[in-house]
């Protein structure tokens, strides 16, 4: 177990004891001084001892990450996750399972937790290879969780059992106490309620002893293992002195160059991955608690945020988490069952769980390394930090002045945003106002939430696109109107990267309008079912969206954008489509023809149709019919975008009357410096042009007009030639 390949005679006789303790000490170099030390003290101020050891329990850990009530399921879960983890190496499950009924020291211990902080925040890598796949350690912690859960059951049951078979004695024995009392005489013999206690505590002391020396198994030196030996060798018990034998490594960890030589490490403890199995609900759980905490910073407090887990926040929360769940397993529902048998017959597999993680959430459990580094960060001897200055309400001649942070297109939010972009105040205003205490989410609307944004986190790179901090409002339907030229005019000035966002409903297919059955004459006659049984479990709505790094322009007769423009689709269930190199059809926008992605601006002929457009989607594609009313998804191979990688061989096509309809400008602080110079060298040009003043000199004033071809000139037309 765990050998090395090289040669055994430099090898030595080493205890998993050993093995842990060595890695945690290399875990323990991955943090500098300040960050271990702030570690040891919170460590040790949250601990309970028993026996001079300090360790965690449920109750300290959750306090600790002060994680709410509402999502105490999450909590269990990422305890059992931690509890995992604090193995490793030895990741594979020995008896007896852990289980949270348990009253003795944990394995949450200091040495521990180093180990597993070091693991979840990603600091593993220099440890091990940077292509470790940390998503199979992660997915058997989690798998895990169902063994502890149904061992815990288990001896809840047993309890309750030795309880009642002990009232019975109890009763039994009460009933004839006072009969054998005056027939008997002699000394006082223990009752059968003393007996019945101490058969309880029997018990406990049975299941306690056992959790020790599972505990103790990799707390023992070399030394004891050896006693231990030798006395069960001399009473004859060899089948002991094997079990001892079969937990001893032969390695020489000195002149190993990274642990992920070490056997042990790379067959992640002879674990059968295939055989295990994940509960979607454990998901659900899990992607609520990373949801809610999306925008945590690892020196902010959960507690910033606890609106998020409160009603009605913590619905929209839990609803996204579903649709994130589906992905993995598109028929799970919550009312689903949870237990064992449930779960070996429809839980997820690993090869499922990779691929999708892999291709729809890179980044979904991103927030589990934020969360951990809280174990590094001292708030005792955090540096007292300035109030940040208030915002006060601007009067009459601020408002109608021309600053760009005056901007019609602007929400109350994006002004204060763009007030700090200042040059002459931004360096005050930045030293005055930490990074991690600056708002961060914009107002929300139907479609961008804190809950959407996380979820955009989980396949967006937050550094890349700015998604905290840096989303901006340009176009919501319901209040500019569904108008290509309401569009135009709000989305075309940003000069940075736009998130689209479309809600709609399934359409009937025959048409439920005189508007939709007009609609579903302009495009090619179906060939392909829709992700229907899906959307009627999601109350019949579906939200797609797009991505786009490029600016928007017109475009009649080609495309614009780059290889990093995608699709993607976040409810019912998440999915990315990314863009393809040998296809360069992204995007078009056209007044007259709509918008598309994935396919060329459709055809208008005046002598077919009745001059309505032509449209041929696109294997991969989203179409917008020009008055925004109607859309429609297509997933059938793969041309300009990927096709869906999470639904193989899996073709549909979803056509849907759109609800609501959004367009978010997406960049950080130089990118608003940029923009807001352009929104006022362009109000300055509107003022310039508006405030014309004509010279006193009549006639001058006339030649001039004329000039410009405004007044006069004879035959000459107004307007450009075409």
């Amino acid at each position: 177990m765990g050998q090395l390949n090289s040669n055994e005679a430099n090898l030595t006789r080493i205890s998993p004891q050993e093995v842990s303790s060595r890695f945690a000490t290399k875990c323990g170099q991955q943090f500098t001084g300040i960050e271990l030390w702030a570690f040891k003290d919170v460590f040790r101020r949250n601990a309970k001892v028993n026996d001079s050891k300090y360790y965690w329990t449920l109750e300290s850990f959750v306090n600790f990450l002060e994680l709410p009530d509402s999502v105490s399921e999450s909590s269990k879960i990422l305890y059992s996750v931690v509890h995992y983890l604090c193995l490793f190496p030895f990741i594979r499950p020995r008896d007896p399972p852990l289980s949270f009924s348990q009253t003795m020291p944990t394995t949450l211990t200091f040495e521990n937790m180093v180990k597993v902080v070091v693991l979840l925040t990603g600091r593993y890598k220099k440890l091990l290879t940077s292509d470790y796949d940390f998503l199979k350690l992660l997915f058997c912690a989690v798998a895990q969780y169902e063994v502890a859960m149904r061992a815990d059951s288990e001896y809840r049951e047993k309890v309750a059992e030795s309880e009642t078979e002990t009232a019975e004695a109890a009763d039994e024995q009460q009933s004839s106490s006072e009969e054998k009392a005056k027939e008997e005489a002699g000394p006082e013999k223990p009752s059968a309620a003393s007996s019945g206690a101490e058969e309880k505590v029997g018990f406990w002391d049975k299941k306690i002893s056992q959790f020790e020396k599972f505990t103790d198994n990799l707390l023992k030196s070399d030394k004891e293992k050896e006693k231990e030996a030798t006395s069960s060798a001399a009473a004859g018990s060899s089948a002991s002195t094997t079990s001892t034998d079969d937990e001893m490594l032969m390695v020489d960890l000195d002149k190993i160059e990274s642990w992920f030589d070490l056997d042990l490490i790379k067959a992640y403890d002879g674990i059968d991955v295939d055989d295990l199995r994940l509960s979607p609900t454990s998901l659900y759980h899990i992607f609520t608690l990373l949801l809610a905490i999306a925008p945590l910073q690892p020196q902010e407090s959960v507690t910033t945020y606890a609106s998020h887990f409160e009603e009605p926040a913590l619905s929209n929360y839990k609803k996204l988490a579903a649709a994130m769940t589906r992905s993995f397993a598109p028929k799970w529902t919550l009312k689903d069952a949870n237990d064992a048998e449930y779960v070996r017959a429809n839980g997820i597999s690993y090869a499922r769980f990779f691929n999708v993680v892999k291709s729809a959430m890179p980044f979904a459990f991103d927030g589990l390394g934020i969360l951990f580094e809280h174990f590094l960060f001292n708030r005792r001897i955090a540096p007292d930090t300035p109030k940040p200055p208030s915002i006060h309400e601007d009067d009459e001649e601020t408002i109608h002045s021309s600053s760009p942070s005056r901007h019609p297109y602007l929400s109350s939010f994006d002004r204060d945003s763009l007030d700090e972009l200042d040059e002459d105040e931004e360096e005050e205003r930045r030293k005055a106002t930490p990074i991690h205490k600056r708002p961060r989410l914009p107002e929300p609307t139907k479609l961008m939430t804190a809950a959407t944004i996380g979820q955009l986190a989980t396949f967006m790179n937050v550094n890349n696109f700015q998604l905290y901090g840096g989303l901006k409002k340009l176009y919501v339907g319901s209040e500019a109107g569904f108008s290509m030229g309401s569009f135009e005019q709000k989305v075309f000035k940003w000069n940075a990267p736009t998130i689209l966002l479309i809600q709609g409903y399934m359409m009937d297919p025959n048409g439920r309008s005189a508007r939709e059955r007009a609609f579903l004459d302009q495009i090619p006659p179906a060939r392909y079912a829709s992700s229907c049984s899906m959307v009627k479990q999601h109350n019949g709505e579906l939200v797609f969206g797009a991505v786009v790094n490029t600016p928007w322009k017109n475009s009649n007769k080609t495309c614009f954008g780059d290889g990093s423009t995608a699709l993607f689709q976040l409810e019912p269930l998440q999915d990315v489509f990314k863009a393809r190199p040998y296809n360069e059809n992204y995007v078009y926008f056209s007044k007259t023809l709509g918008i598309g992605f994935g396919n060329l601006p459709p055809k208008q002929n005046t002598h077919q149709n009745n001059g309505l457009p032509q449209y041929d989607f696109g294997d991969v594609s989203l179409t917008l019919e020009p008055s925004f009313e109607y859309a429609v998804f297509r997933n059938v191979g793969s041309e300009t975008f990927r096709r869906s990688q999470i639904r193989e061989n899996v073709d549909f096509e979803d056509r849907l009357a759109i609800t609501e309809m959004e367009v978010w400008g997406v960049g950080a602080d130089d990118v608003l410096r940029e923009q807001a110079k352009l929104w006022e060298w362009e109000e300055n040009e509107a003022l310039r042009r508006k405030n014309v003043n004509l010279s006193k000199d009549i006639e001058e004033s006339r030649a001039l007009l004329e000039m410009a071809g405004l007044v006069g000139g004879g035959n000459r037309s107004g307007g450009s030639a075409a």
